[in-house]
């Protein structure tokens, strides 16, 4: 049998309900303990429909094909189980390289309710949750966030280089640009017509040249509980933008708040290498920022 591709994803749940909708039966994985090393966290998820399609990762692909057929086996059977892989299984052509021992949850069963709540509270960007109780295991409760946004505003090829590197890291961008070119952009007319609703899941990246359409825009930024603030150009720009700031009353420990010059240090030379080290500082302060809260 010739299984399709997984998918990578980490929400799973749209394409699952996707399925279900076309009237396919499914299965839900969900990894719910280890032992050992793990290349992917408690709470991983994959998908798998009755004919073979799946998305996401549980092992990070070197038992995925075990796990889409294991799936399909408990969809014909109609029978929720766990099964462990790896260090302890009883399968013991399936090796991780890892070492690590992996229990998971094939769930069946769930109700459509209970993927269409957890699907429409991230679509209003609520946290959620979904209660795992496997038979003759621990209840583990699986942590559900909004989605990473980054509202990036700005404009050139820094922007626009911002705007192909998101989809691969499955992160949401919403841009605001004065450049009426940028057709996937909302326009900015003006700093002042700035009005992106920023949550503690959003981060704000400003890619402007002309800096002094930055300060109505950070300052808005310093107002919201955003997980991250950066802001591009030189180390003599940031401090002139900290005095600019500082002078339209915003307050010493706020500003502390912006980084800038924005991205990790990677000798960046080009505008794909300025937004790639753009994004490695936007995931790192991701990861910090939701630590814990998604096992």
């Amino acid at each position: 049998m010739i299984l399709p591709p997984t998918v990578y994803a980490d929400f799973v749940l749209p394409a699952l309900m996707q399925w279900r909708e076309a009237g396919l039966r499914t299965a839900l994985l969900t990894l719910i303990s280890t032992t050992g090393q793990s290349p992917r966290p408690i709470g991983s998820q994959l998908a798998v429909a009755e004919n073979g399609e799946s998305c996401g990762l549980i092992t990070g692909g070197c038992a995925e094909g075990a796990l889409v057929l294991d799936a399909i086996e408990a969809i014909a059977r109609g029978e929720s189980r766990t099964e462990l892989y790896g260090e302890g299984s009883r399968f013991k052509d399936i090796t991780l390289p890892c070492g690590s021992g992996l229990l998971v949850y094939f769930d069946v069963s769930i109700t459509d309710a209970e993927v269409r709540h957890i699907i429409a509270c991230r679509d209003a960007r609520q946290p959620s949750a979904m209660v795992i109780a496997a038979p003759g295991e621990p209840v583990y409760t699986r942590h559900y966030l909004p989605a990473c946004r980054i509202v990036a505003a700005g404009r050139g090829p820094v922007l626009a280089a911002l705007a192909q590197l998101a989809p691969a890291l499955d992160i949401e961008l919403i841009v605001y640009t004065p450049d009426q070119t940028f057709v996937r952009g909302h326009p900015l007319p003006e700093p002042e017509a700035f009005d992106a609703a920023l949550d503690a899941y959003c981060a704000l990246v400003l890619v402007f040249h002309d800096h002094d359409f930055e300060p109505p825009v950070l300052l808005k930024g310093l107002e919201s509980p955003a997980f991250f603030i950066g802001a591009l150009g030189s180390r003599k720009a940031h401090a002139k933008r900290l005095s600019v700031l500082s002078d339209m009353g915003a307050g010493a420990e706020a500003v502390k708040r912006i980084h800038g010059p924005v991205g990790l240090d990677i000798s960046a030379g080009s505008p794909p290498e300025i937004a790639l080290a753009i994004m490695a500082q936007v995931v790192q302060h991701w990861r910090q920022a939701i630590s814990g809260a998604t096992s």
